[in-house]
């Protein structure tokens, strides 16, 4: 009957959600899909599969076989207790099977590459072209000196210099190196991965080192997968294969299956694919070193990193002027020789002659300028593991980074609402404009409140204590949405949400843009509510009124530049926005 909209604003620190609302009628009501269905899997395909990467060579090494399996054989196997027709109230591994099998196991973690000692890492630092050639020249002048000590006593000092230069400049790098690796386990160590696991008929958010073959997984939209995992229900899943299989485009996945090779089983998702739409239950089949991925890593081990652009163009401009002091090293000796014919002076005259082209002040102002940059850039909280890498930013066209939990710490607060033709802001902790809310009862903010409540995922680790001391298992938007409709609702959060159930949902995804619920909730039309949120001009489209006055009218020109007014306003000032819908 009536819609909603709400935005979302997202700061450098604190990604703060902004809802507003603008109410209109919903002219379309989608239908069921069918690909949420739960029925019996199909039997697999003995036929050919599909061309291309379908073939049984793609996954001829992989050793996995669940996918040929029913989900009744997958649970014997790995003693594991699910429910296919309401897979949230699956009970899973209990703790105490959890335990045993990670002991037996390990941690859910690929073998990281065998680690060299920091002497080995010194000598690496210390073997690059320019290094060697400052001590051979070093080693040179010495030789000079062994020749004919009296007149070269100023040699003791220069193959000092020479080689001094060459350690020094292999220490400063390696103790920047050191400094930076130590860093960023810390900061590995700070944030671990997590992931949702169902046990004990609780849905629980555990590091993703700690899951095991056998866990009940919920998988949504966004989310990482941490192990090799068998789907047996699910809404609208999609995955991106790519960094796995190569395929561009996502893949389906669901129960049922109906092909052979593992690597395109419509219901296996691998470890270190993504999620980008709906969401699953699936039990791990496959952990660490065990799964698809983890069997790549080893094959990819031994290889050795590219080359930084400073570091090529060093080794080539070293080459050009060891070969250019070579030959003329050899030109000189050969020129004494012929001229005075004594061996000690035109091998003197030779080696003064190689050492002179050596730009002993190259590479410690190399190393102290990238030094300097990576210092500065630590000052900017940037932190730098290798010096190499400062200069290769310069070199540089396009740099691509995930924002959300990597520059923001992906936490959101509701700041905004409009609704009803008037900008409210739900706190004036931030100094935003608005009206504050006096009576949360009021149309427009009340539907927005429900619409929050109801029309959500997300999902908690108990519901015995305060919201405030709850740990919310979602997108950060819901999360945030949730947290502020559980402040200003006239009652109780659990008891609204138990009171009106939701008896079909369409979860969000990147192609609607939306996602939409019906619920147990009576109005005059009806004994069932549709609610709808998602992107301002993809609900828009689908919207006949809008609510002004505290009731619905006929959406006009008028409403439509207004709507479109106040969500340019709030996007400029960096909100995230979202319209709310309800028939």
């Amino acid at each position: 009957m009536s819609e909603e909209k709400a935005q979302i604003r997202e700061s450098s620190d604190v990604q703060r959600t902004i809802a507003f609302s603008s109410t209109a009628n919903l002219r379309t009501f989608p239908s069921r899909d069918p690909r949420a269905s739960t029925a019996e899997p199909p039997p697999v395909a003995e036929g050919k599969e599909k061309a291309g990467a379908n073939d049984d060579d793609t996954g001829k090494n992989v050793d996995i076989t669940e996918h040929l399996m029913s989900l009744e054989q997958v649970c014997n196997k790995y003693s594991v207790q699910v429910s296919e027709a309401r897979p949230q109230d699956s009970f899973g591994l209990s703790a105490e099977q959890a335990a045993r099998v990670l002991a037996e196991n390990g941690p859910n973690t690929l073998t990281p590459p065998k680690k060299k000692s920091a002497l080995q890492k010194y000598l690496i630092c210390l073997s690059s072209l320019f290094n060697l050639m400052l001590i051979a020249s070093g080693i040179l002048v010495y030789i000079v000196l062994a020749i004919d000590y009296k007149d070269n006593k100023a040699n003791v000092y220069m193959g000092a210099i020479l080689i001094g230069v060459a350690f020094l400049n292999a220490a400063i790098e390696w103790y920047q190196q050191r400094k930076s690796e130590n860093t960023l386990a810390a900061l590995l160590q700070m944030i671990p991965p997590k992931t949702h696991v169902i046990r004990e008929r609780k849905l629980e958010s555990i590091q993703s080192a700690d899951v095991v073959v056998g866990d009940v997984l919920f998988l949504r939209m966004g989310d990482k997968i941490p192990a090799d995992c068998y789907v047996f229900a699910g809404t609208d899943l999609k995955v991106d294969n790519s960094s796995l299989t190569g395929e561009s485009e996502p893949q389906e996945r669901g129960a049922g299956n109906t092909q052979r090779n593992p690597l395109e089983a419509t219901n296996m998702a691998f470890n270190g694919t993504l999620a980008v739409s709906g969401n699953a239950y699936a039990i791990v089949v496959r952990t660490g070193d065990g799964t698809v991925l983890g069997q790549i890593a080893g094959m990819t081990a031994g290889e050795e990193k590219a080359e930084s652009p400073m570091n090529h163009e060093i080794s080539v401009f070293v080459r050009i002027i060891a070969s250019v002091a070579m030959v003329t090293a050899v030109v000189f000796f050969i020129a004494g020789m012929c001229l005075y014919n004594d061996f000690a002076f035109s091998i003197n005259f030779a080696i003064g002659t190689f050492v002179a082209f050596v730009p002993e002040g190259l590479p410690a102002t190399v190393t102290m300028l990238l030094t300097i940059a990576a210092k500065r850039m630590a000052g900017e909280n940037v932190l730098v593991k290798d010096l190499q890498g400062v200069e290769t930013l310069g070199a540089i066209t396009c740099l691509a980074t995930d924002k959300t939990g990597t520059l923001t710490r992906n936490q959101m607060v509701v700041t905004n609402l409009w609704t009803n033709g008037t900008l409210y802001a739900a706190t004036r902790a931030h100094g935003d404009a608005g009206e504050p809310i006096e009576d949360a009862d009021a149309p427009g903010i009340r539907d927005i409140l429900y619409s929050s409540t109801l029309c959500c995922s997300v999902k908690f680790d108990r519901t015995d204590v305060a919201m405030d001391k709850r740990q919310l298992l979602g997108d950060a938007t819901e999360s945030g949405l949730v947290r502020f409709a559980a402040a200003r609702l006239p009652r109780d959060f659990d008891a609204t949400q138990a009171e009106h159930k939701k008896v079909f949902e369409i979860p969000f995804n990147s192609a609607n843009k939306w996602m939409l619920s019906v619920h147990q909730l009576a109005h005059a039309q009806g004994p069932l509510t549709l609610m709808m949120k998602g992107a301002p001009e993809r609900v828009l489209r689908l919207c006949g009124s809008i609510l002004l006055h505290g009731r619905a009218e006929p959406l006009t020109d008028a409403h439509r530049t207004e709507y479109e007014q106040m969500y340019r306003y709030m996007a400029s000032r960096g909100h995230r926005v979202l319209a709310f819908a309800q028939l």
